[in-house]
């Protein structure tokens, strides 16, 4: 009896560049949504959306600027979904809120660590939206000036102001809050 080998499955760059983008994408993007959208169900399916995207997409157009491109499809579809079911909350300003509301999680319980990344979480929320989400974007998944600019409309410029901005007002934040030590 002879060995079959196995059909030669056909080389499908598109479905391995996918493939990549899930491997290293995947939960910092769910994050990402979770952070806009305050639901994590939500937030997967915003994400399934955009790595469905991903393989309809042009792969010459995004090879390059993957993450950036990642992040920018994900954004868009998350205020896609908070604009179709009404959900989005505005400050006096007229500032989105809800955003901020599902927060990563920071180290092991009982750090002194968590105590002060708990303490910028809730500061955070007091932030006009577009730092905070700069700030979040920079800090937490890692994105370049450029590709900030890139996911969010803005220009590398104000990606820079913003965060400038946006991290002057958290520290004068969070000199106001009463604390046993201070921060770091």
């Amino acid at each position: 009896m002879q060995n079959a080998s196995p059909p030669v499955q056909p080389f499908d760059p598109v479905g391995r560049l996918v493939g990549e983008a899930l491997a290293q994408y995947e939960s910092a993007l769910i994050a990402y949504a979770c952070s806009i959208l305050g639901d994590e169900a939500r937030a997967r399916d915003v994400v399934q959306d955009t790595f469905l995207k991903l393989y309809l997409a042009d792969p010459n157009r995004v090879r390059e600027n993957r993450k950036a491109w990642l992040y920018a499809v994900c954004r868009n579809r998350a205020f896609d979904v908070l604009r179709k079911e009404n959900r989005m909350v505005y400050s006096d300003d007229g500032q989105p809120m809800d955003w901020f509301e599902a927060l990563q999680s920071g180290p092991e319980e009982g750090s002194d660590d968590e105590e002060v990344l708990n303490q910028i979480w809730d500061v955070m929320g007091q932030l006009p939206h577009n730092q905070s989400e700069v700030i979040r974007l920079k800090f937490q998944h890692g994105l370049s000036y450029k590709e900030i600019a890139s996911a969010t409309g803005l220009s590398v410029t104000n990606v820079g102001f913003l965060l400038h901005t946006g991290i002057k007002h958290l520290r004068k934040l969070l000199k106001s809050i009463p604390t046993g030590r201070p921060l770091k």
